[in-house]
């Protein structure tokens, strides 16, 4: 059974409505959280995509999915400080830091890429 995350709190951001913050330093290539998912059937996918619910699903093989716990409140950035991972037979998504974290700092992710190496290319494109 999957525990909230620790040392992780929801708040207010200045720009981007709510995001997730550290409550204590998280080191680098910690385990921040495994967030477990709702997988959405393919023929219930238009359905989600005319809800507020499609801004935060994840592709899903051939379908999406909804990340639970904070999994889906991780904010995007060019300079993300976490990386996730699909863990698609587990049903889970894994969010690891990239760097280390200091208390009070939101939590991002890269929306466009789970892999830093493709984040990093895609941040000078654009």
């Amino acid at each position: 059974m999957e525990r909230p995350p620790h040392g992780l709190r929801v708040g207010p951001t200045e720009d981007k409505g709510r995001g997730v913050f550290a409550t204590r330093p998280i080191a680098q290539d910690e385990l921040v959280e495994h967030a477990p998912v709702l997988v959405v059937p393919h023929d219930e996918q238009k359905l989600v995509h005319k809800t507020v619910l499609n801004d935060y699903v994840f592709g899903w093989g051939d379908t999406i999915a909804v990340v639970l716990g904070y999994g889906m409140l991780y904010n995007h950035s060019w300079q993300a400080n976490v990386a996730y991972r699909k863990l698609l037979d587990e049903g889970l998504v894994e969010f690891t830091a990239l760097r280390d974290i200091a208390v009070g700092e939101e939590l991002t992710i890269n929306y466009s890429s789970s892999y830093p190496a493709r984040a990093a290319l895609l941040t000078h494109l654009h």
